[in-house]
């Protein structure tokens, strides 16, 4: 019997977001996020066990940061106390729904993620190990990091889940594609999204054209998270699609697509069944992006049960 479901490396920041442009904001509201974290914050709030390796800074933000997290019943066994700051990042909602994003991540705290956090019995105690794209561009140890957490998940026989969160003022399309390239082989679970990563760092065109790219490069299934206009889930034997819903309305879609990937684990790891796993992942998103913020207005169990019957899935005859 696994002690956790899934276990998640990456970067989390310190969230500072306000109300009107960075310039003119008077106030920032605290909080925090990273894609890596906002994932399995989701999955936890669901139900799952769920472990999380990072390096945290021994600033002021620290204990905010740990009890945050322990309230959330994450497992922080292998998540490192070291020297340094935490990254912080700006961001504001304008009035065209589109966000603003400044970063202070260089030389953080867990940029100095390295391979040396392995350990082999804990990772054996998961069912997924999870990570991403943004992890990998932090620094040249991160990104070493990611392939040999990858390597050694795939190894033991984890489960091993990559989602390639592209941002292009960090770095350059062909890099992550690169960066990615590198790793396809250790991945299980590929979630990329459509039309930014599809089109600029995989260089194709459509989301089946993905699923078919990810499926001949060994994944065992390639997620394509498309917004607004909901998401494809394919393996060797199908895909399907569902459109998505927003029961509560739209008004921020910040860290959307980890929550979809949130709920998406919460019910693959109770049951393969595709339609629910969808059906899990498109409501969980669909609520999240209701409400301000990555994490904190992510969805209840509860809630997220209420509406799993909007979603109606579809299969998408690809051949």
């Amino acid at each position: 019997m696994k002690k956790l479901d899934i276990i998640s490396l990456g970067e989390c920041m310190i969230e500072l977001y306000g109300s009107d442009s960075l310039s003119k904001s008077p106030t920032f509201h605290k909080s925090y996020a990273g894609d890596t974290m906002n994932m399995i914050s989701m999955a936890s709030k669901l139900g799952l066990k769920c472990g999380y390796i990072t390096n945290v800074g021994d600033d002021p933000f620290k204990d905010y940061l740990l009890d945050e997290w322990k309230s959330l019943n994450i497992d922080l066994k292998y998540t490192q106390i070291i020297e340094g700051f935490n990254a912080v990042h700006f961001t504001v909602l304008q009035n065209d729904n589109n966000r603003q994003f400044v970063y202070y991540r260089k030389n953080s705290a867990a940029s100095k993620i390295d391979y040396k956090l392995i350990n082999d019995d804990y990772l054996k105690s998961t069912k997924v190990f999870h990570t991403s794209s943004l992890t990998q561009c932090i620094s040249d140890s991160a990104r070493d990091a990611v392939s040999e957490f990858l390597h050694k998940s795939k190894s033991l026989g984890i489960t091993t889940s990559f989602d390639t969160n592209f941002r292009s003022n960090i770095w350059a399309a062909t890099d992550a594609k690169n960066a990615i390239l590198d790793v396809i082989k250790y991945i299980d679970i590929l979630s990329p999204s459509y039309p930014d990563e599809v089109n600029n760092v995989f260089e194709l065109d459509t989301p089946i054209e993905m699923i078919k790219f990810g499926l001949s490069k060994g994944c065992k299934l390639v997620i394509v998270k498309c917004g607004e206009d909901g998401a494809y889930i394919g393996n060797s034997n199908r895909i399907i699609y569902a459109q998505a819903i927003t029961p509560n309305g739209l008004l921020d879609t910040t860290g959307a697509g980890d929550s979809f990937l949130g709920g998406f684990f919460y019910s693959y790891i109770k049951d393969m069944n595709l339609e629910n796993n969808m059906k899990y992942a498109i409501t969980s998103a669909g609520l999240k992006v209701s409400a301000r913020g990555g994490i904190q207005s992510q969805p209840t169990k509860k809630e997220v049960e209420k509406y799993l019957d909007l979603v109606k899935v579809k299969e998408i005859n690809h051949h």
